[in-house]
């Protein structure tokens, strides 16, 4: 009998190493729960990760799961992935000639990037047929893009800070959408439904909405602001949306405030205002003290799961932790956790209302991290040695 149980184990270990080399293997095994882990894998899982020339050590800078299982993590010249959960990880890409800056895979295999060819160059747009392994270059003309946002293979949008382009033929050729002046952050939910932060000369925001692609955009929140650098826009109904408005910064302060809408700017929230002592008050009416808490820090991303949470991780660099803060129903309430792993900067992909990942990026204590209690704990599932 032990023997037998030896062999299983080993069949096992074998069967998942196989998935995990294959991109299609890799999801259709997790996804039918046929793998079973065997002991699960710790630090850098024992791989020699390479870093790009100039970039200093290697470390975490993207991070992106399709599912509770499988899912992926890049930093500055390379790209690693698991099928289990970040219980084993395999280098699907190790060069050092690529720093991932964002992943957008569409399906397990199929998938869109931003990375820089050198450390002195712009993004450069890149596509992946094969889980991340290979990739082909998609021209974008002058523009080197910050941002990009793929709705299917066709379809997809590009920013660069003022401009937005449009492609409906994978990348062959873009075309410059019409958005309004002084626009400093776009979101497309849709081909034609999306919304856009505009900064007023004279101070404060805009935050406008568009139904026909662009043709149009109107007023849907005014929000007055002494600083305003920007901001950004999450969500995935195009009437439930989340904005997050920076105000100043300063004594590694970051002042800043977070509205929500469920009825497509109708009628929005503010479901936080964080001003600070170095940055000063935070966009928006005066609150009093403590009323709108946030996380302190920098908001570094957002993470939505349809109409149901939302999710915040911020951090600096007087801090020793991440911080986060969280709403499980829709913007209704919002609450903050306790800090999370250390860090001064995240990532975050989670995939329902408990389950989601963690990159820490920075030179120092970067790794990835999951949750299974929607941010209250987290787990550290790859780690990188710390930088030189």
């Amino acid at each position: 009998m032990a023997r037998k149980g030896k062999l299983a184990k080993l069949a096992a270990a074998m069967l998942l190493c196989a998935s995990l080399l294959i991109p299609g293997a890799a999801g259709a095994a997790a996804a039918s729960g046929s793998v079973a882990a065997a002991g699960c894998g710790t630090g850098v899982h024992g791989l020699s990760l390479l870093a790009m020339k100039d970039t200093g050590s290697p470390r975490m800078q993207a991070v992106q799961f399709l599912s509770g299982t499988v899912g992926r993590a890049a930093g500055n010249g390379f790209m690693v992935g698991t099928s289990d959960g970040g219980c084993h990880w395999q280098a699907i890409y190790n060069t050092g000639k690529l720093s991932f800056s964002q992943m957008e895979f569409l399906t397990n295999s199929v998938g869109y990037v931003l990375a820089k060819t050198s450390a002195e160059k712009q993004n450069t747009l890149l596509k992946t047929t094969n889980g991340g392994k290979t990739y082909t270059w998609v021209p974008t003309g002058q523009y080197g893009f910050d941002r990009i946002d793929f709705i299917n293979e066709q379809t997809g949008f590009g920013f660069t800070r003022a401009f937005t382009f449009k492609t409906t033929n994978g990348g062959k050729t873009w075309t410059k959408m019409a958005t309004p002046p002084n626009s400093r952050y776009v979101h497309f939910i849709t081909e034609s439904k999306g919304w856009d932060i505009t900064v007023l000369p004279a101070g404060g925001y805009i935050v406008k909405r568009t139904v026909d692609g662009g043709l149009h955009w109107t007023d849907s929140l005014k929000v007055n602001a002494d600083v305003n650098i920007g901001g950004a826009i999450y969500g995935t109904d195009s009437a439930d949306v989340w904005v997050l408005l920076y105000g100043g910064s300063g004594m590694s302060q970051t002042s800043y405030s977070l509205y929500h809408t469920t009825d497509a700017g109708a009628h929005w929230k503010q479901v936080v205002s964080k001003p600070t002592a170095g940055g000063g008050p935070a966009p928006g009416p005066a609150v009093p003290a403590g009323k709108l808490p946030g996380p302190a820090g920098r908001p570094s991303d957002m993470a939505v799961i349809g109409s149901k949470a939302a999710f915040l991780v911020a951090g600096s660099g007087a801090l020793d932790k991440l911080q986060f803060g969280r709403s499980l129903d829709d913007g209704r309430t919002w609450s903050n956790l306790a800090g999370g792993p250390s860090g001064n900067e995240g990532k975050l992909s989670f995939v329902s209302e408990t389950t989601g990942y963690l990159a820490v990026t920075g030179f120092s204590d970067s790794g990835v991290y999951k949750t299974a209690d929607g941010g209250k704990t987290w787990k550290n599932v790859f780690l990188l040695p710390e930088s030189n």
